[in-house]
C-alpha cells in the first residue's frame, strides 16, 4: 500500500489528463521518428545541453549501419551515420548506442559476430571529439581473444576517464549456457562475467577490472553518474540459480564488491532478458527493475542516499500476469523519478507505462505513455526526460517493416496524477 497523500484535483482535470494521456494525442507530430524504415534497436540519451540523442541500427539486405539524429530543439537533426558492416548482430535485447560523455568526447558501440556456431560476438566502441560527425576506427574493450558472447555495453565516465561495463562470456567455455568452472581472480567463476575498462582516444584500454564473477547472461546493464561517482547495476546470479538485482559503486577509481538493491529470491534457470535502470536526482539514487520471484511480474523501484549503499524497502511500482518490464528510469527535473515498463494487452499488443515517484518514495498513479503493437519485437523501450516532456523510443512497426517509433508525452501528467492505491 503506498504512503497516502491528499491532493485537491477537480473532477475536470482529472478527465482531462486521463484524455491527454491516451496514445493518440501523446504523441506531436514534430516528435516524429527520424529513423525511417528498416530501422530497430532505438537507444535515447542525453547530451551535455540536456537535448535528447536518438541512435538506431538501419538494416539493409545484410549491411547494417549505426545512425543518429539529435533534437535540435525544434526538430530532429539529420541521420549521421557512425559505422556499417556485414557481420554485426541484430538483437532486440542488446543493442547499441551513442552517447557524449563530457564536452569533448562521444562515444558508440556495436556489436559484431565473430562466431554463429557459438553465438560468440565482440564490442566495437569508436570514439569522435568533435561533436559527433566523425568517428574513430572501431576497438574492442576486452582483449582475451576468445570465441564468446561479450555485449551489453554501460559507457561511464569519471573525471577525465572514459569507460565501459559489460557482459563478458570468456569464462562460458562451452558456449552460450554451457559453463565449466575455472579459476580466476582467486574464485571460480561458473559464467558470465561483468567487467570494466577504462579507454584512451589513441583505443589503448587500462584498468581491467571484474566486477562480478557470475551474473545473469542476457540481461541489461545500467550506468548513473551521481555525485559521488559512477554506480552500476545488473541482475545477479548465484550458484542455486537466484537472479536479483545487485549494484556496485565506483571508489578511487575502483569498483566496489557489489550488492544487492533488494533480496526476492527469484529463482530461475534461465536469463530472463529483463535487466534494471538506475539513475540519480539530487541526494538520492533509484533503481527500477523486474522480478517473477512470487510467480507473477513485478516491477519494482528503490531509493538510497547517494553514496550509500543502504536501500529502503522496495516499492511496488505495478504487477500483475500482464506485467512484463523492461524498465526504464529517469531522474525528472524538480526532483523524483519516472519509471516506465510494458505490459501486456492480448494477441501481441501491449501497453508502455510510466508512474512518477517522488523523492520521499511517494509514487502517483500511473499512466499509459502509449499502445504498443508487438511487445516482444518492441526490445527495451526507451525513455528520456527533456524539459517538460517524456520522450519515449522502441521498435514497432509490422513483421514486413520494423521502424523505430518516437513518442512524447507531458512529465505534468506523471507529477499531477492522482496519488496512491
Amino acid at each position: 500500500m503506498f504512503k497516502r497523500q491528499l491532493r485537491v484535483i477537480t473532477t475536470l482535470t482529472v478527465l482531462f489528463m486521463l484524455m491527454s494521456c491516451s496514445p493518440q494525442e501523446s504523441s506531436n507530430e514534430k516528435w516524429a521518428s527520424p529513423a525511417g524504415d528498416n530501422s530497430v534497436s532505438p537507444n535515447l540519451s542525453l547530451d551535455m545541453e540536456g537535448l535528447p540523442i536518438l541512435s538506431w541500427m538501419k538494416v539493409d539486405e545484410g549491411l547494417v549501419a549505426l545512425q543518429y539524429s539529435r533534437w535540435t530543439g525544434t526538430q530532429w537533426s539529420d541521420p549521421i551515420t557512425v559505422a556499417s558492416g556485414e557481420e554485426w548482430l541484430v538483437n532486440r535485447a542488446d543493442f547499441p548506442s551513442v552517447v557524449q560523455l563530457s564536452q569533448s568526447l562521444w562515444a558508440a558501440h556495436w556489436l559484431v559476430m565473430t562466431d554463429p556456431s557459438v553465438f560468440a560476438y565482440d564490442v566495437a566502441i569508436s570514439l569522435s571529439r568533435d561533436g559527433g560527425k566523425t568517428w574513430t576506427d572501431s576497438v574492442a574493450p576486452h582483449t582475451d581473444g576468445t570465441f564468446s558472447e561479450h555485449g551489453f555495453v554501460s559507457f561511464f565516465a569519471e573525471g577525465d576517464d572514459i569507460g565501459a561495463v559489460w557482459l563478458d562470456g570468456r569464462e562460458m567455455t562451452g558456449g552460450h549456457g554451457k559453463t565449466v568452472a575455472v579459476e580466476a581472480v582467486g574464485s571460480a567463476i561458473n559464467g558470465m562475467t561483468l567487467r570494466s575498462t577504462k579507454m584512451a582516444f589513441d583505443g589503448s584500454v587500462y584498468e581491467d577490472q571484474i566486477i562480478d564473477g557470475l551474473v545473469c547472461d542476457c540481461c541489461q546493464t545500467d550506468i548513473s553518474a551521481t555525485p559521488t561517482g559512477p554506480i552500476a547495476v545488473f541482475r545477479n546470479r548465484t550458484e542455486d540459480e537466484r537472479r536479483d538485482i545487485y549494484f556496485s559503486r565506483m571508489v578511487n577509481g575502483r569498483w566496489m564488491k557489489s550488492k544487492p538493491v533488494a533480496v526476492d529470491d527469484w529463482e530461475i534457470a534461465g536469463c530472463p532478458v529483463n535487466g534494471p535502470s538506475v539513475a540519480a536526482n539530487r541526494d538520492k539514487t533509484a533503481v527500477a527493475w523486474y522480478t517473477q520471484a512470487k510467480g507473477f511480474g513485478e516491477v519494482k523501484f528503490a531509493l538510497s542516499d547517494n553514496g550509500t549503499d543502504v536501500f529502503l524497502t522496495s516499492i511496488n511500482v505495478d504487477s500483475g500476469d500482464d506485467v512484463l518490464g523492461q524498465v526504464g528510469l529517469a531522474a525528472a527535473p524538480e526532483g523524483g523519478f519516472i519509471v516506465s515498463w510494458m505490459t501486456f494487452i492480448e494477441g501481441t499488443a501491449g501497453e508502455l507505462r510510466l508512474r512518477y515517484i517522488d523523492n520521499d518514495g511517494v509514487a502517483y498513479a500511473p499512466i499509459v505513455g502509449s499502445k504498443i503493437d508487438m511487445t516482444r519485437k518492441a526490445g527495451l523501450p526507451q525513455m528520456v526526460l527533456f524539459q517538460d516532456k517524456a520522450v519515449l523510443s522502441w521498435t514497432g512497426g509490422d513483421g514486413s517493416n520494423k521502424t523505430v517509433q518516437v513518442a512524447e508525452m507531458s512529465i505534468d501528467l506523471l507529477q499531477l496524477a492522482s496519488l496512491q492505491q
